[in-house]
């Protein structure tokens, strides 16, 4: 493979303009090849609200929904090695959905319900459940909002959080639908029943300690208190997100504090720790010549799953990127048919979180890129798009 090399000048002056005009606090930009070599390493502006922290790629950021892929992939690497199907059903392994009710179409309210199928694990991963989020402007996604139902790390357990998840009716049928939401909690919580252990120590033993993403993980130990970076929120963010402003802006993630390990949204992270992970997805599941992921799993994560793109069944645009011609696999976004307004190849993988930050894998060049910041909600600038653009035209 041809040999990459990056034009840092451009990449570093965008990441300098958005600080400079306090869109960004502090931002780091990691870009690694297929052979594990670190071709970018940036960054710019601060981790704190004071400015006397330098933010860098060791700078520790609450990745939001960047948690999805590394808990999605380890549900399937689970599957595989159990020999469990993937359209299996969830009422095999929660009450709840025995009797799986979701709103009939166009419902006025939440009591207009109808019998249906249970989500299959599938589906779960690819969106398609009938699952909604709290931020979610349908009816499911305000009851959530209603209740409480946040997916936060102080909010009851995993166990607690996916029961009363699952006594809710879906916002549609399974499979007839895109629509983003809480199915990677529910993942982790299989995680926990298949495999017997707490969803934090299975991923740790099975996947960060292989990896020796050491600064990866649900709390934030006292030791690394100095590089957590604070949190930041856009001023015209839509109403739906304000719990979160309550809910982060002093959240210091001390261990006895963290009592729900969101297998969507809880993890802490660096953007040179997920450099790891998304080098090994780069890598085909190999890390050092040893297979953490099988190939079949490293398949699922790349091929769409869904029978057209995001925007023909679901949104049209999300976090400020176009859907059309974007996939989902079982794991995060697959580009089937590049857009003009988004740039990328065939077959590039990614997603990103509810901080802005964000990362892809681009098969077809051969590398990894991961961008890390903070501020909430995602949408707030076209950053993601932006970015993407410029790493392609820096690649000579």
């Amino acid at each position: 493979m041809t040999k990459l090399n990056l034009n840092d000048e451009k990449l570093k002056a965008w990441m300098d303009s958005y600080v400079k005009k306090s869109r960004f606090n502090g931002c780091s930009l990691s870009i690694a090849d297929i052979e594990g070599n670190t071709l970018l390493d940036l960054a710019s502006g601060h981790a704190d609200k004071d400015k006397t922290k330098e933010f860098n790629s060791q700078s520790i950021v609450r990745i939001f929904s960047m948690t999805k892929a590394i808990v999605s992939t380890c549900l399937l690497q689970l599957t595989y090695d159990k020999k469990i199907n993937l359209e299996d059903t969830l009422d095999h392994y929660f009450d709840n959905y025995s009797d799986c009710y979701a709103l009939i179409k166009n419902a006025k309210n939440v009591s207009e319900i109808e019998k249906t199928k249970a989500p299959s694990i599938y589906q779960l991963l690819n969106h398609t459940s009938g699952l909604s989020y709290f931020f979610n402007d349908d009816l499911i996604g305000k009851e959530y909002l209603k209740q409480n139902l946040t997916a936060t790390p102080d909010n009851d357990n995993l166990s607690v959080f996916v029961e009363k998840i699952s006594s809710l009716p879906l916002a549609f049928k399974p499979g007839t639908e895109w629509n983003y939401s809480v199915g990677i909690d529910i993942a982790g919580r299989l995680i926990e029943i298949i495999s017997g252990e707490p969803l934090d120590a299975y991923i740790r033993k099975n996947l960060f300690d292989l990896l020796d993403m050491k600064d990866t993980q649900f709390f934030l130990p006292k030791t690394k208190v100095d590089r957590f970076t604070d949190c930041f929120f856009y001023n015209e963010m839509h109403e739906n997100f304000l719990p979160l402003v309550k809910q982060y802006e002093n959240f210091n993630y001390q261990k006895d504090q963290v009592t729900n390990f969101s297998g969507g949204s809880g993890l802490l992270s660096t953007g040179r720790d997920y450099l790891k992970f998304a080098s090994l997805l780069l890598n085909s599941g190999k890390h050092n010549n040893t297979r953490i992921f099988d190939n079949d799993v490293i398949s699922s994560i790349r091929v769409n799953s869904l029978d057209q793109d995001i925007a023909s069944i679901g949104v049209e645009t999300f976090a400020q990127m176009p859907t059309i011609g974007m996939g989902h696999s079982l794991a995060g976004s697959v580009i089937t048919n590049p857009h003009p307004d988004f740039t990328s190849n065939l077959g590039d993988f990614g997603w990103g979180g509810m901080a802005s930050n964000y990362f892809w894998i681009d098969f077809k060049k051969g590398y990894t890129a991961v961008f890390m910041t903070q501020l909430l909600p995602s949408a707030s600038y076209p950053n993601r798009k932006e970015l993407k653009k410029l790493v392609h035209q820096s690649l000579h």
